[in-house]
């Protein structure tokens, strides 16, 4: 167990860190909004203040947490509006880190270990391609923290205030914590296994309560969601290999384009199946040997983890995938996961006495290949990160203002053809 000192520096070099890290990958985020960032939740708290937009769907489901931060972008100038709401993602990214660091220590013994899966929910080559800097898409980055929480140690009063605040917030903000189950079902086996109870502990019941009302208010308030309509499960397998194994495991992995995907099976695309499945096949036989090694020397819950965690990922993609397609953003908590579960393999085999030294030089070789991943695909996509910066949409609707003073304008935001509706009397104002 950590020194408390040494626990408080872990906190803040993970919270500070994570922040730090969002600005450094994705410093273009403060300098305009994306997507639903602009178009719904700034516009929508602009227009309705801070209650009603929580009782607003956004795609059929509600993102409580956007909702709550996004206002704060409406108190101060019209200019600074995106780099506000840039700086809530990174302060509560900086919340998540923190979270992880303390909750990840009852299965990862190394504290460079929780610091690095801390910042993998920033460093993700896939979080680039549409998830990073922005609140809306924070509900896919929520549910790494939410994971680790659920599987850790809630030791002190203060650790279980904020993990049951955290658990029940991802909630109440996505429906997609639904695929935490099997988590929550290990951690029920546990509590009994050890402490021969079968009453729930107070992170599963704030995941019980959050998903409830959600679930709740889906069935009775929300809009009317469409559903995918191409459910081909090859397609789902096909871009699970791409998007959340070789594109965050292997360095240099080029990204497969929305193109790619409709043009039909071409030898490329056969090439890169076989690489993943390689790939995924083995990582399966690594963690079932971590498994059972782990099983043998009596660390029952490691043994149970290394092998839930990466299947919870994979069963949350492919359900994804189904009900909506397998878009990028549903890559991103699987492929936390997996490295998760090769964090965990990398401190088991430089652990092993018998290993040595060449365990030690198997994990360094793993941690490097995984950085080399980190470092290719620092870059986020180039249709996240260009573009006209918010400012300039300002400029360029206030002539249209001054003429109509009364009227209404559309700014234009990132990705191409999204806009924020404002009225001239506020572009005016500011």
């Amino acid at each position: 167990m950590d020194h408390p000192l040494s626990r408080s520096w872990l906190c803040a070099i993970a919270g500070v860190g994570a922040a730090v890290l969002l600005w450094a990958r994705a410093p273009f985020a403060s300098r305009n909004f994306w997507g639903e960032d602009g178009a719904l939740l700034f516009a929508q708290a602009m227009e309705h203040g801070w209650i009603k937009p929580i009782t607003s769907s956004l795609g059929g489901y509600f993102l409580f947490l956007p909702r709550v931060l996004s206002p704060v972008a409406t108190l101060g100038p019209l200019e600074v509006a995106p780099a506000v709401m840039f700086s809530m993602c990174a302060l509560v990214l900086g919340w998540f880190a923190v979270t992880v660091v303390l909750a990840g220590d009852r299965h990862l013994d190394q504290p460079l270990s929780r610091v690095a899966l801390a910042f993998v929910p920033v460093l993700l080559p896939i979080v680039g391609f549409e998830v990073i800097g922005g609140l809306a898409n924070l509900h896919f980055l929520m549910l790494c923290p939410a994971a680790v929480i659920l599987v850790g140690r809630q030791e002190s009063r203060g650790r279980q205030v904020n993990d049951v605040a955290l658990i029940t917030m991802a909630g109440l903000t996505s429906p997609l914590t639904l695929g935490l189950a099997p988590l929550v079902a290990l951690r029920l086996w546990w509590d009994w296994r050890v402490y021969q109870t079968r009453s729930p502990a107070p992170v599963v019941v704030g995941w019980a309560l959050g998903i409830t009302v959600q679930l709740a208010m889906i069935a009775t308030l929300a809009e009317d969601r469409d559903l995918s309509s191409d459910r081909s499960v090859a397609k789902a397998g096909f871009l699970f290999l791409e998007r959340v194994v070789s594109f965050n495991l292997l360095p240099l992995w080029p990204g497969i384009s929305a193109a790619d995907e409709t043009v039909g099976i071409s030898a490329e695309l056969v090439i890169r199946a076989l690489i993943g499945l390689v790939m995924l096949a083995l990582l399966a036989t690594t963690f079932v040997v971590v498994a059972v090694r782990n099983q043998r020397r009596g660390e029952k819950e490691r043994a149970e983890l290394v092998l839930v965690v990466p299947v919870s990922g994979i069963m949350c993609f492919l359900a994804a995938s189904m009900l909506t397609g397998p878009e990028p953003r549903y890559a991103v908590f699987p492929a936390f996961c997996i490295v998760w579960a090769l964090l965990m393999v990398m401190e088991n085999i430089s652990d092993l006495e018998r290993l040595q030294p060449a365990g030690r030089v198997v994990a360094t070789a793993m941690g490097l290949v995984l950085l080399a991943s980190v470092v290719t695909h620092w870059a986020p996509s180039p249709t996240r990160r260009s573009g006209p910066a918010w400012v300039a949409g300002l400029d360029m609707v206030a002539s249209e203002c001054a003429t109509d003073p009364d009227g209404r304008v559309e700014v234009p935001i990132l990705p191409k053809g999204w806009t924020v509706p404002l009225d001239c009397s506020d572009v005016l104002e500011d």
